[in-house]
């Protein structure tokens, strides 16, 4: 790959700040979720775990993936991938 074609799909700083916003907005979502339901394990579902899973996977691959690249490109560091996908 060349690396006018790498250039072109980084993300700018402003983009990988608002992607790691969101992410960090979203983990308090899921956080505050699991909050509530640990106060009454009776309405706690597997739809619930499943849920939260998804919410997490979504965040982890749409927001703080591209937001960890592209701050690891502008530092010019490495980043490792060493998450699980089921």
């Amino acid at each position: 790959m060349s690396d006018d074609a790498h250039d072109d799909a980084t993300i700018d700083p402003q983009e990988a700040l608002r992607l790691l916003d969101e992410a960090r907005s979203r983990i308090r979502m899921v956080i505050w979720a699991l909050h509530g339901m640990h106060q009454d394990m009776s309405v706690l579902t597997s739809d619930d775990l499943s849920d939260a899973e998804h919410i997490l996977t979504e965040v982890l691959e749409n927001a703080l993936g591209p937001g960890v690249e592209a701050l690891s490109d502008l530092i010019g560091m490495e980043s490792a991938e060493a998450v699980t996908h089921h």
